[in-house]
């Protein structure tokens, strides 16, 4: 483990509460506003977007020019960003605030992914990296919601402290790249990594959807909405661990069998996890989040193995083009639950992990290529 590797998943832990502190925010100002729940959730979505799609050019501008300033520099506009949009009262400065807040984001991603990589064990420098970001989902939530149940809208003033502290730390600790053992200005071959990105597309738009639809499915089966959204808590941590275990393997049996193992194991657990009683609601979907999580990390250190020299490009398609997809199309996933309901659509989520996994099997070899920076 190099030693910016702590520093790199402390910001991604701190980038990604972000996000998750957004939702929590909706209801208090749906109540001093008066827009409508659906105009405000327009918010985090502007947020997401712009975070994944904006990372393609930012992913392209790195491997071009590897500037690590734009990690500390991504985490602190964030910061700001979201941090305001407890004290503003304009509706189009708050989407203009959710913007930037994406605008951070996208600068974070690219940069700290492709530093992460740079490692001897790729799979599971890579694989810790990313840990930290679903450790941030966790936290940002629930950060979030213990601020805003003391101070109300006002306390989106703290969400500025984990990234900024995290901020201070990149900048130090964290040198612009003196060396490059490849270069970094060759036109990134996209064309390797269709089927890898067709394999994380449909693996994104399953844990998505699960990660959309679990608490109401959950509440429709009876349980309380706490106990529903702390099941889905829960779900995200243990794909933490998925993460950090599945880097741990990839190295132990390659990257190719790792990945079609997890995918495969994610669609036959799947129904079991949809049919438990409600009552095993946290083993079940603890394992299904260990599973469906696990395969993220694999596939991006094995795009970097694809493209060496387009680290930056690699994790921004793998990351943001996956991720901006996967969203895109989990309101289509809605629609059919409204048509056949929450669980028959669930179940049928299980042939997203098989088709991933077939697909993955057109995946070219990737040659074992080392970036120094």
């Amino acid at each position: 483990m190099t030693k910016r590797l702590p520093l790199l998943f402390f910001g991604h832990l701190a980038n990604d509460t972000l996000y998750t502190s957004l939702p929590p925010l909706l209801p208090l100002l749906a109540a001093q506003q008066t827009s409508s729940a659906a105009t405000l959730a327009l918010i985090p979505t502007v947020y997401l977007m712009t975070a994944s799609f904006l990372q393609i050019a930012v992913g392209l501008f790195f491997d071009r020019k590897p500037k690590t300033i734009l990690m500390p520099l991504g985490l602190f506009l964030g910061g700001v960003a979201v941090s305001a949009i407890g004290f503003v009262e304009s509706y189009s400065l708050m989407l203009l605030l959710g913007f930037l807040g994406g605008v951070g984001s996208a600068l974070f991603h690219p940069p700290a992914t492709s530093l992460a990589s740079v490692s001897e064990k790729r799979a599971s420098s890579v694989s810790f990296f990313m840990s930290g970001g679903d450790v941030g989902l966790a936290v940002g939530s629930f950060l979030a919601t213990t601020a805003y149940a003391v101070m109300g809208v006002r306390g989106t003033w703290l969400l500025i402290l984990l990234p900024a502290l995290a901020a201070s730390m990149l900048l130090v600790g964290v040198r612009q790249p003196l060396e490059a053992h490849v270069q970094n200005s060759v036109r990134p071959d996209v064309k390797k990594l269709g089927f890898a990105l067709a394999t994380a597309i449909f693996r994104a738009v399953a844990a998505l959807s699960f990660v959309t639809f679990l608490p109401l499915y959950l509440t429709e089966r009876g349980l309380s909405f706490s106990i529903a959204g702390t099941v889905l808590t829960v779900m995200i941590l243990a794909g933490a661990g998925g993460m950090l275990s599945a880097g741990y393997v990839a190295e132990k049996i390659g990257k190719r069998r790792a990945v079609s193992m997890f995918l495969l194991l994610t669609g036959l657990w799947i129904p079991v996890a949809v049919l438990t009683p409600p009552q095993l609601s946290y083993l079940s979907y603890g394992v299904l989040g260990f599973l469906i999580f696990a395969v993220h990390p694999i596939l991006v250190a094995y795009s970097h193995d694809l493209l060496p020299q387009n680290l930056g490009a690699a994790s921004a398609l793998m990351y943001g083009l996956t991720f901006g997809l996967g969203h895109l199309i989990v309101p289509f996933v809605g629609v059919a639950v409204d048509v056949y309901g929450y669980q028959s659509v669930l179940l049928s989520l299980a042939f997203m992990p098989f088709i991933a996994a077939l697909l993955f099997q057109w995946a070219p070899a990737a040659a074992k290529t080392r970036t120094i920076y």
